[in-house]
């Protein structure tokens, strides 16, 4: 979102304010007594100036370019290379990893030394870029252990450094909290159109070489209903700037459940990744694909548009992120007309007329991290992003928002408009309505228990649910794992884990009625104790399990080698098409390893 629009005008001076990266000076020196090695990290002056005056608001943090490789960290063979940053600046850092290789025998991570945590270890996956999680770098520093013999054949690079601004002196927040009070929770609005129009919304954490800044953003229906992962937001949230696309994060459900701002930051569910498909500077579209669907159990609406060229809304809504806030309700209940001039702009460029909305808030305003976000007419149809004005409330405050109707047929490549990716199989609609990802009615529950074979709550079991979503519940005291609020129409895969105490219940009672059942002296009574004595999981009961139980029960291994310590019957259950209103409730039966006359307790 820009602070103002600078005027109105038939034409305007061509200027371009020139934005460029921040460039870093790096230089390595050792601190022997900490066995550290510091990465000293600075800018000019006068580069971090231009960075300040060329912003315009719109980036919060400010990207660093380092180019650090692999092959110029400074190592040595008898320790493992730890490094600390240092900067300008006390502040919180971001770094960007560009993998190249990670070896399989080695690990690169961030330590925070003051609680001895491992904050983010880099996966193991070649080609690919990793944005860590914010950190102090005065007591979390970077860790690249080797193999056994100290070798580091890891290739990567720290191409970027994000600096966060330091908290004090900070002339604004942002986030959580920090939007004018003005703006009511999207929440408030009981209607159902609105209710309906606010789950389109999600906050978008836009990553460039230039730096990290926010903007909100819509999920937009197409004429197959198929809920293509579409998002519409602002082109001006990328200008002149370096999009790092498969970095972007996108927010869900980053809301108040209440009228009432909540004390503590509500949790929110993000994906990550996406795929410019279509934008236009003129009417300020941008077009994105996430790299992933989004799962069933998101309350999520698909917004449904309407491109008519001529109708003017009487009432508008913008549902938006102001500072990147939880979901907030903004209106217009005076109506809107198509600006018909140009528009010149604070980053230096304009746009031409007819191609913008025109109109002031009745109720609420925008703020910077307010810009993409999506603007409804009164029927609940799309019609726009908002794009930029004065910002402010509703005394204060005057809106632009470009037209989805000129960015329907903006230019002449699916690259440059809205109807090839809106209307794939050129229907030719003017209007088409939203899509619920899940609706009210299709929304069911999982209670499953864990039991032993007595039918005793196996405790402390991690069920691993995977599918339409991902989730890991531990049981409880009665062996009981339970999900709320799924889509009854997805695909779930439900796998419990146990592996601790692996002698648990193991006597040489055990080692007894294995040998008697293989000497047919004494063979076994349930199906479970098969899996119970089949300690090679191997599907097949043999002497070779008798040997593995006593090396464990003597001391001899701490684990075996080939099984976890509790088994399951089922091992996995998958659940489709669940009942309307009727729970799932998968029920599992724990064998204990080892122990074939139930003496394991299932709480430990």
């Amino acid at each position: 979102m820009r602070r103002i629009v600078l005027l109105y005008i038939l034409s305007v001076a061509s200027f371009q304010l020139v934005r460029s990266q921040v460039t870093s000076h790096i230089e390595f020196q050792r601190q022997p007594e900490k066995e550290l090695q510091v990465i000293q990290v600075s800018w000019s002056d006068a580069d971090k100036k231009n960075w300040d005056l060329t912003n315009d608001d719109r980036l919060e943090i400010m990207g660093v370019k380092t180019n650090i490789l692999s092959t110029s960290l400074p190592l040595t063979k008898d320790r493992i290379p730890t490094f600390q940053f240092s900067i300008n600046q006390q502040c919180d850092i971001e770094l960007l990893l560009n993998i190249d290789e990670i070896s399989p025998s080695e690990k690169i991570f961030l330590k925070d030394y003051a609680t001895d945590e491992i904050i983010f270890e880099v996966p193991h996956l070649n080609h690919h870029q990793f944005l860590t999680p914010a950190f102090d770098p005065r007591s979390t520093y970077l860790v690249w252990s080797g193999d056994n013999n100290q070798r580091h054949e890891s290739k990567f690079s720290i191409d970027n450094i994000y600096v966060h601004k330091p908290e004090e002196g900070r002339d604004r927040g942002i986030g959580f909290g920090t939007s004018l009070s003005c703006f009511p929770n999207a929440a408030c609005k009981q209607d159902s159109i609105l209710q309906l129009i606010s789950n389109t919304t999600v906050r978008i954490r836009m990553v460039m070489n230039e730096g990290i800044g926010w903007c909100s953003g819509s999920f937009v229906n197409t004429t197959r209903n198929d809920r293509s992962p579409l998002i519409l937001s602002a082109y001006h949230c990328t200008f002149q700037y370096t999009p790092k696309y498969d970095l972007w994060r996108f927010d869900l459900q980053y809301k108040s459940d209440s009228c009432a701002n909540p004390v503590a930051e509500p949790q929110y569910f993000s994906l990550t990744g996406c795929q410019l498909k279509a934008s236009g500077q003129g009417s300020d579209f941008l077009l994105v694909r996430l790299n992933n669907d989004v799962p069933l159990n998101q309350e999520v609406t698909f917004a449904g548009w309407n491109r008519d060229s001529i109708a003017l809304p009487d009432t508008l809504y913008l549902v938006h992120h102001p500072n990147a806030d939880i979901r907030k309700f903004s209106t217009c209940t005076t109506g809107a007309v198509i600006n018909q001039n140009q528009i010149g702009w604070s980053e230096g460029y304009t746009t031409p007329g007819k191609h913008h909305f025109s109109f002031k808030f009745t109720e609420g305003g925008h703020q910077p991290g307010s810009s993409g976000g999506p603007v409804f007419n009164q029927d609940g149809y799309l019609i726009g992003q908002l794009h930029g004005g004065a910002m402010g409330c509703e005394d204060a405050n005057h809106a632009f928002s470009g037209r989805l109707a000129k960015s329907w047929n903006y230019g002449t490549t699916a690259a440059t408009r809205l109807k090839d990716w809106l209307d794939p199989d050129q229907i030719g609609v003017t209007q088409w309505p939203s899509l619920e990802n899940i609706v009210k009615n299709d929304l069911v529950d999982i209670h499953g228990q864990v039991s032993d074979p007595l039918g005793r709550p196996v405790k402390n079991v991690e069920v691993v649910i995977t599918g339409s979503t991902s989730q890991t519940i531990m049981t409880d005291d009665l062996g009981q794992f339970s999900l709320s609020g799924i889509n009854r129409k997805g695909h779930y895969i439900i796998t419990p884990k146990k592996d601790i105490n692996q002698t648990n219940g193991l006597n040489v009672l055990d080692l007894i009625a294995i040998q008697k059942h293989l000497l047919s002296k004494d063979t076994f009574d349930f199906p479970w104790q098969y899996i119970a004595a089949d300690a090679t999981n191997n599907n097949h009961v043999s002497v070779g399990d008798i040997v593995l139980l006593l090396r464990l029960l003597l001391g001899k291994i701490s684990y075996l080698p080939s099984s976890p310590s509790w088994r399951f019957d089922p091992p996995v259950i998958e659940l489709d098409n669940l009942p309307q209103g009727l729970p799932a409730q998968p029920q599992f039966t724990g064998i204990k390893i080892g122990d074939l006359n139930n003496t394991a307790n299932p709480a430990q």
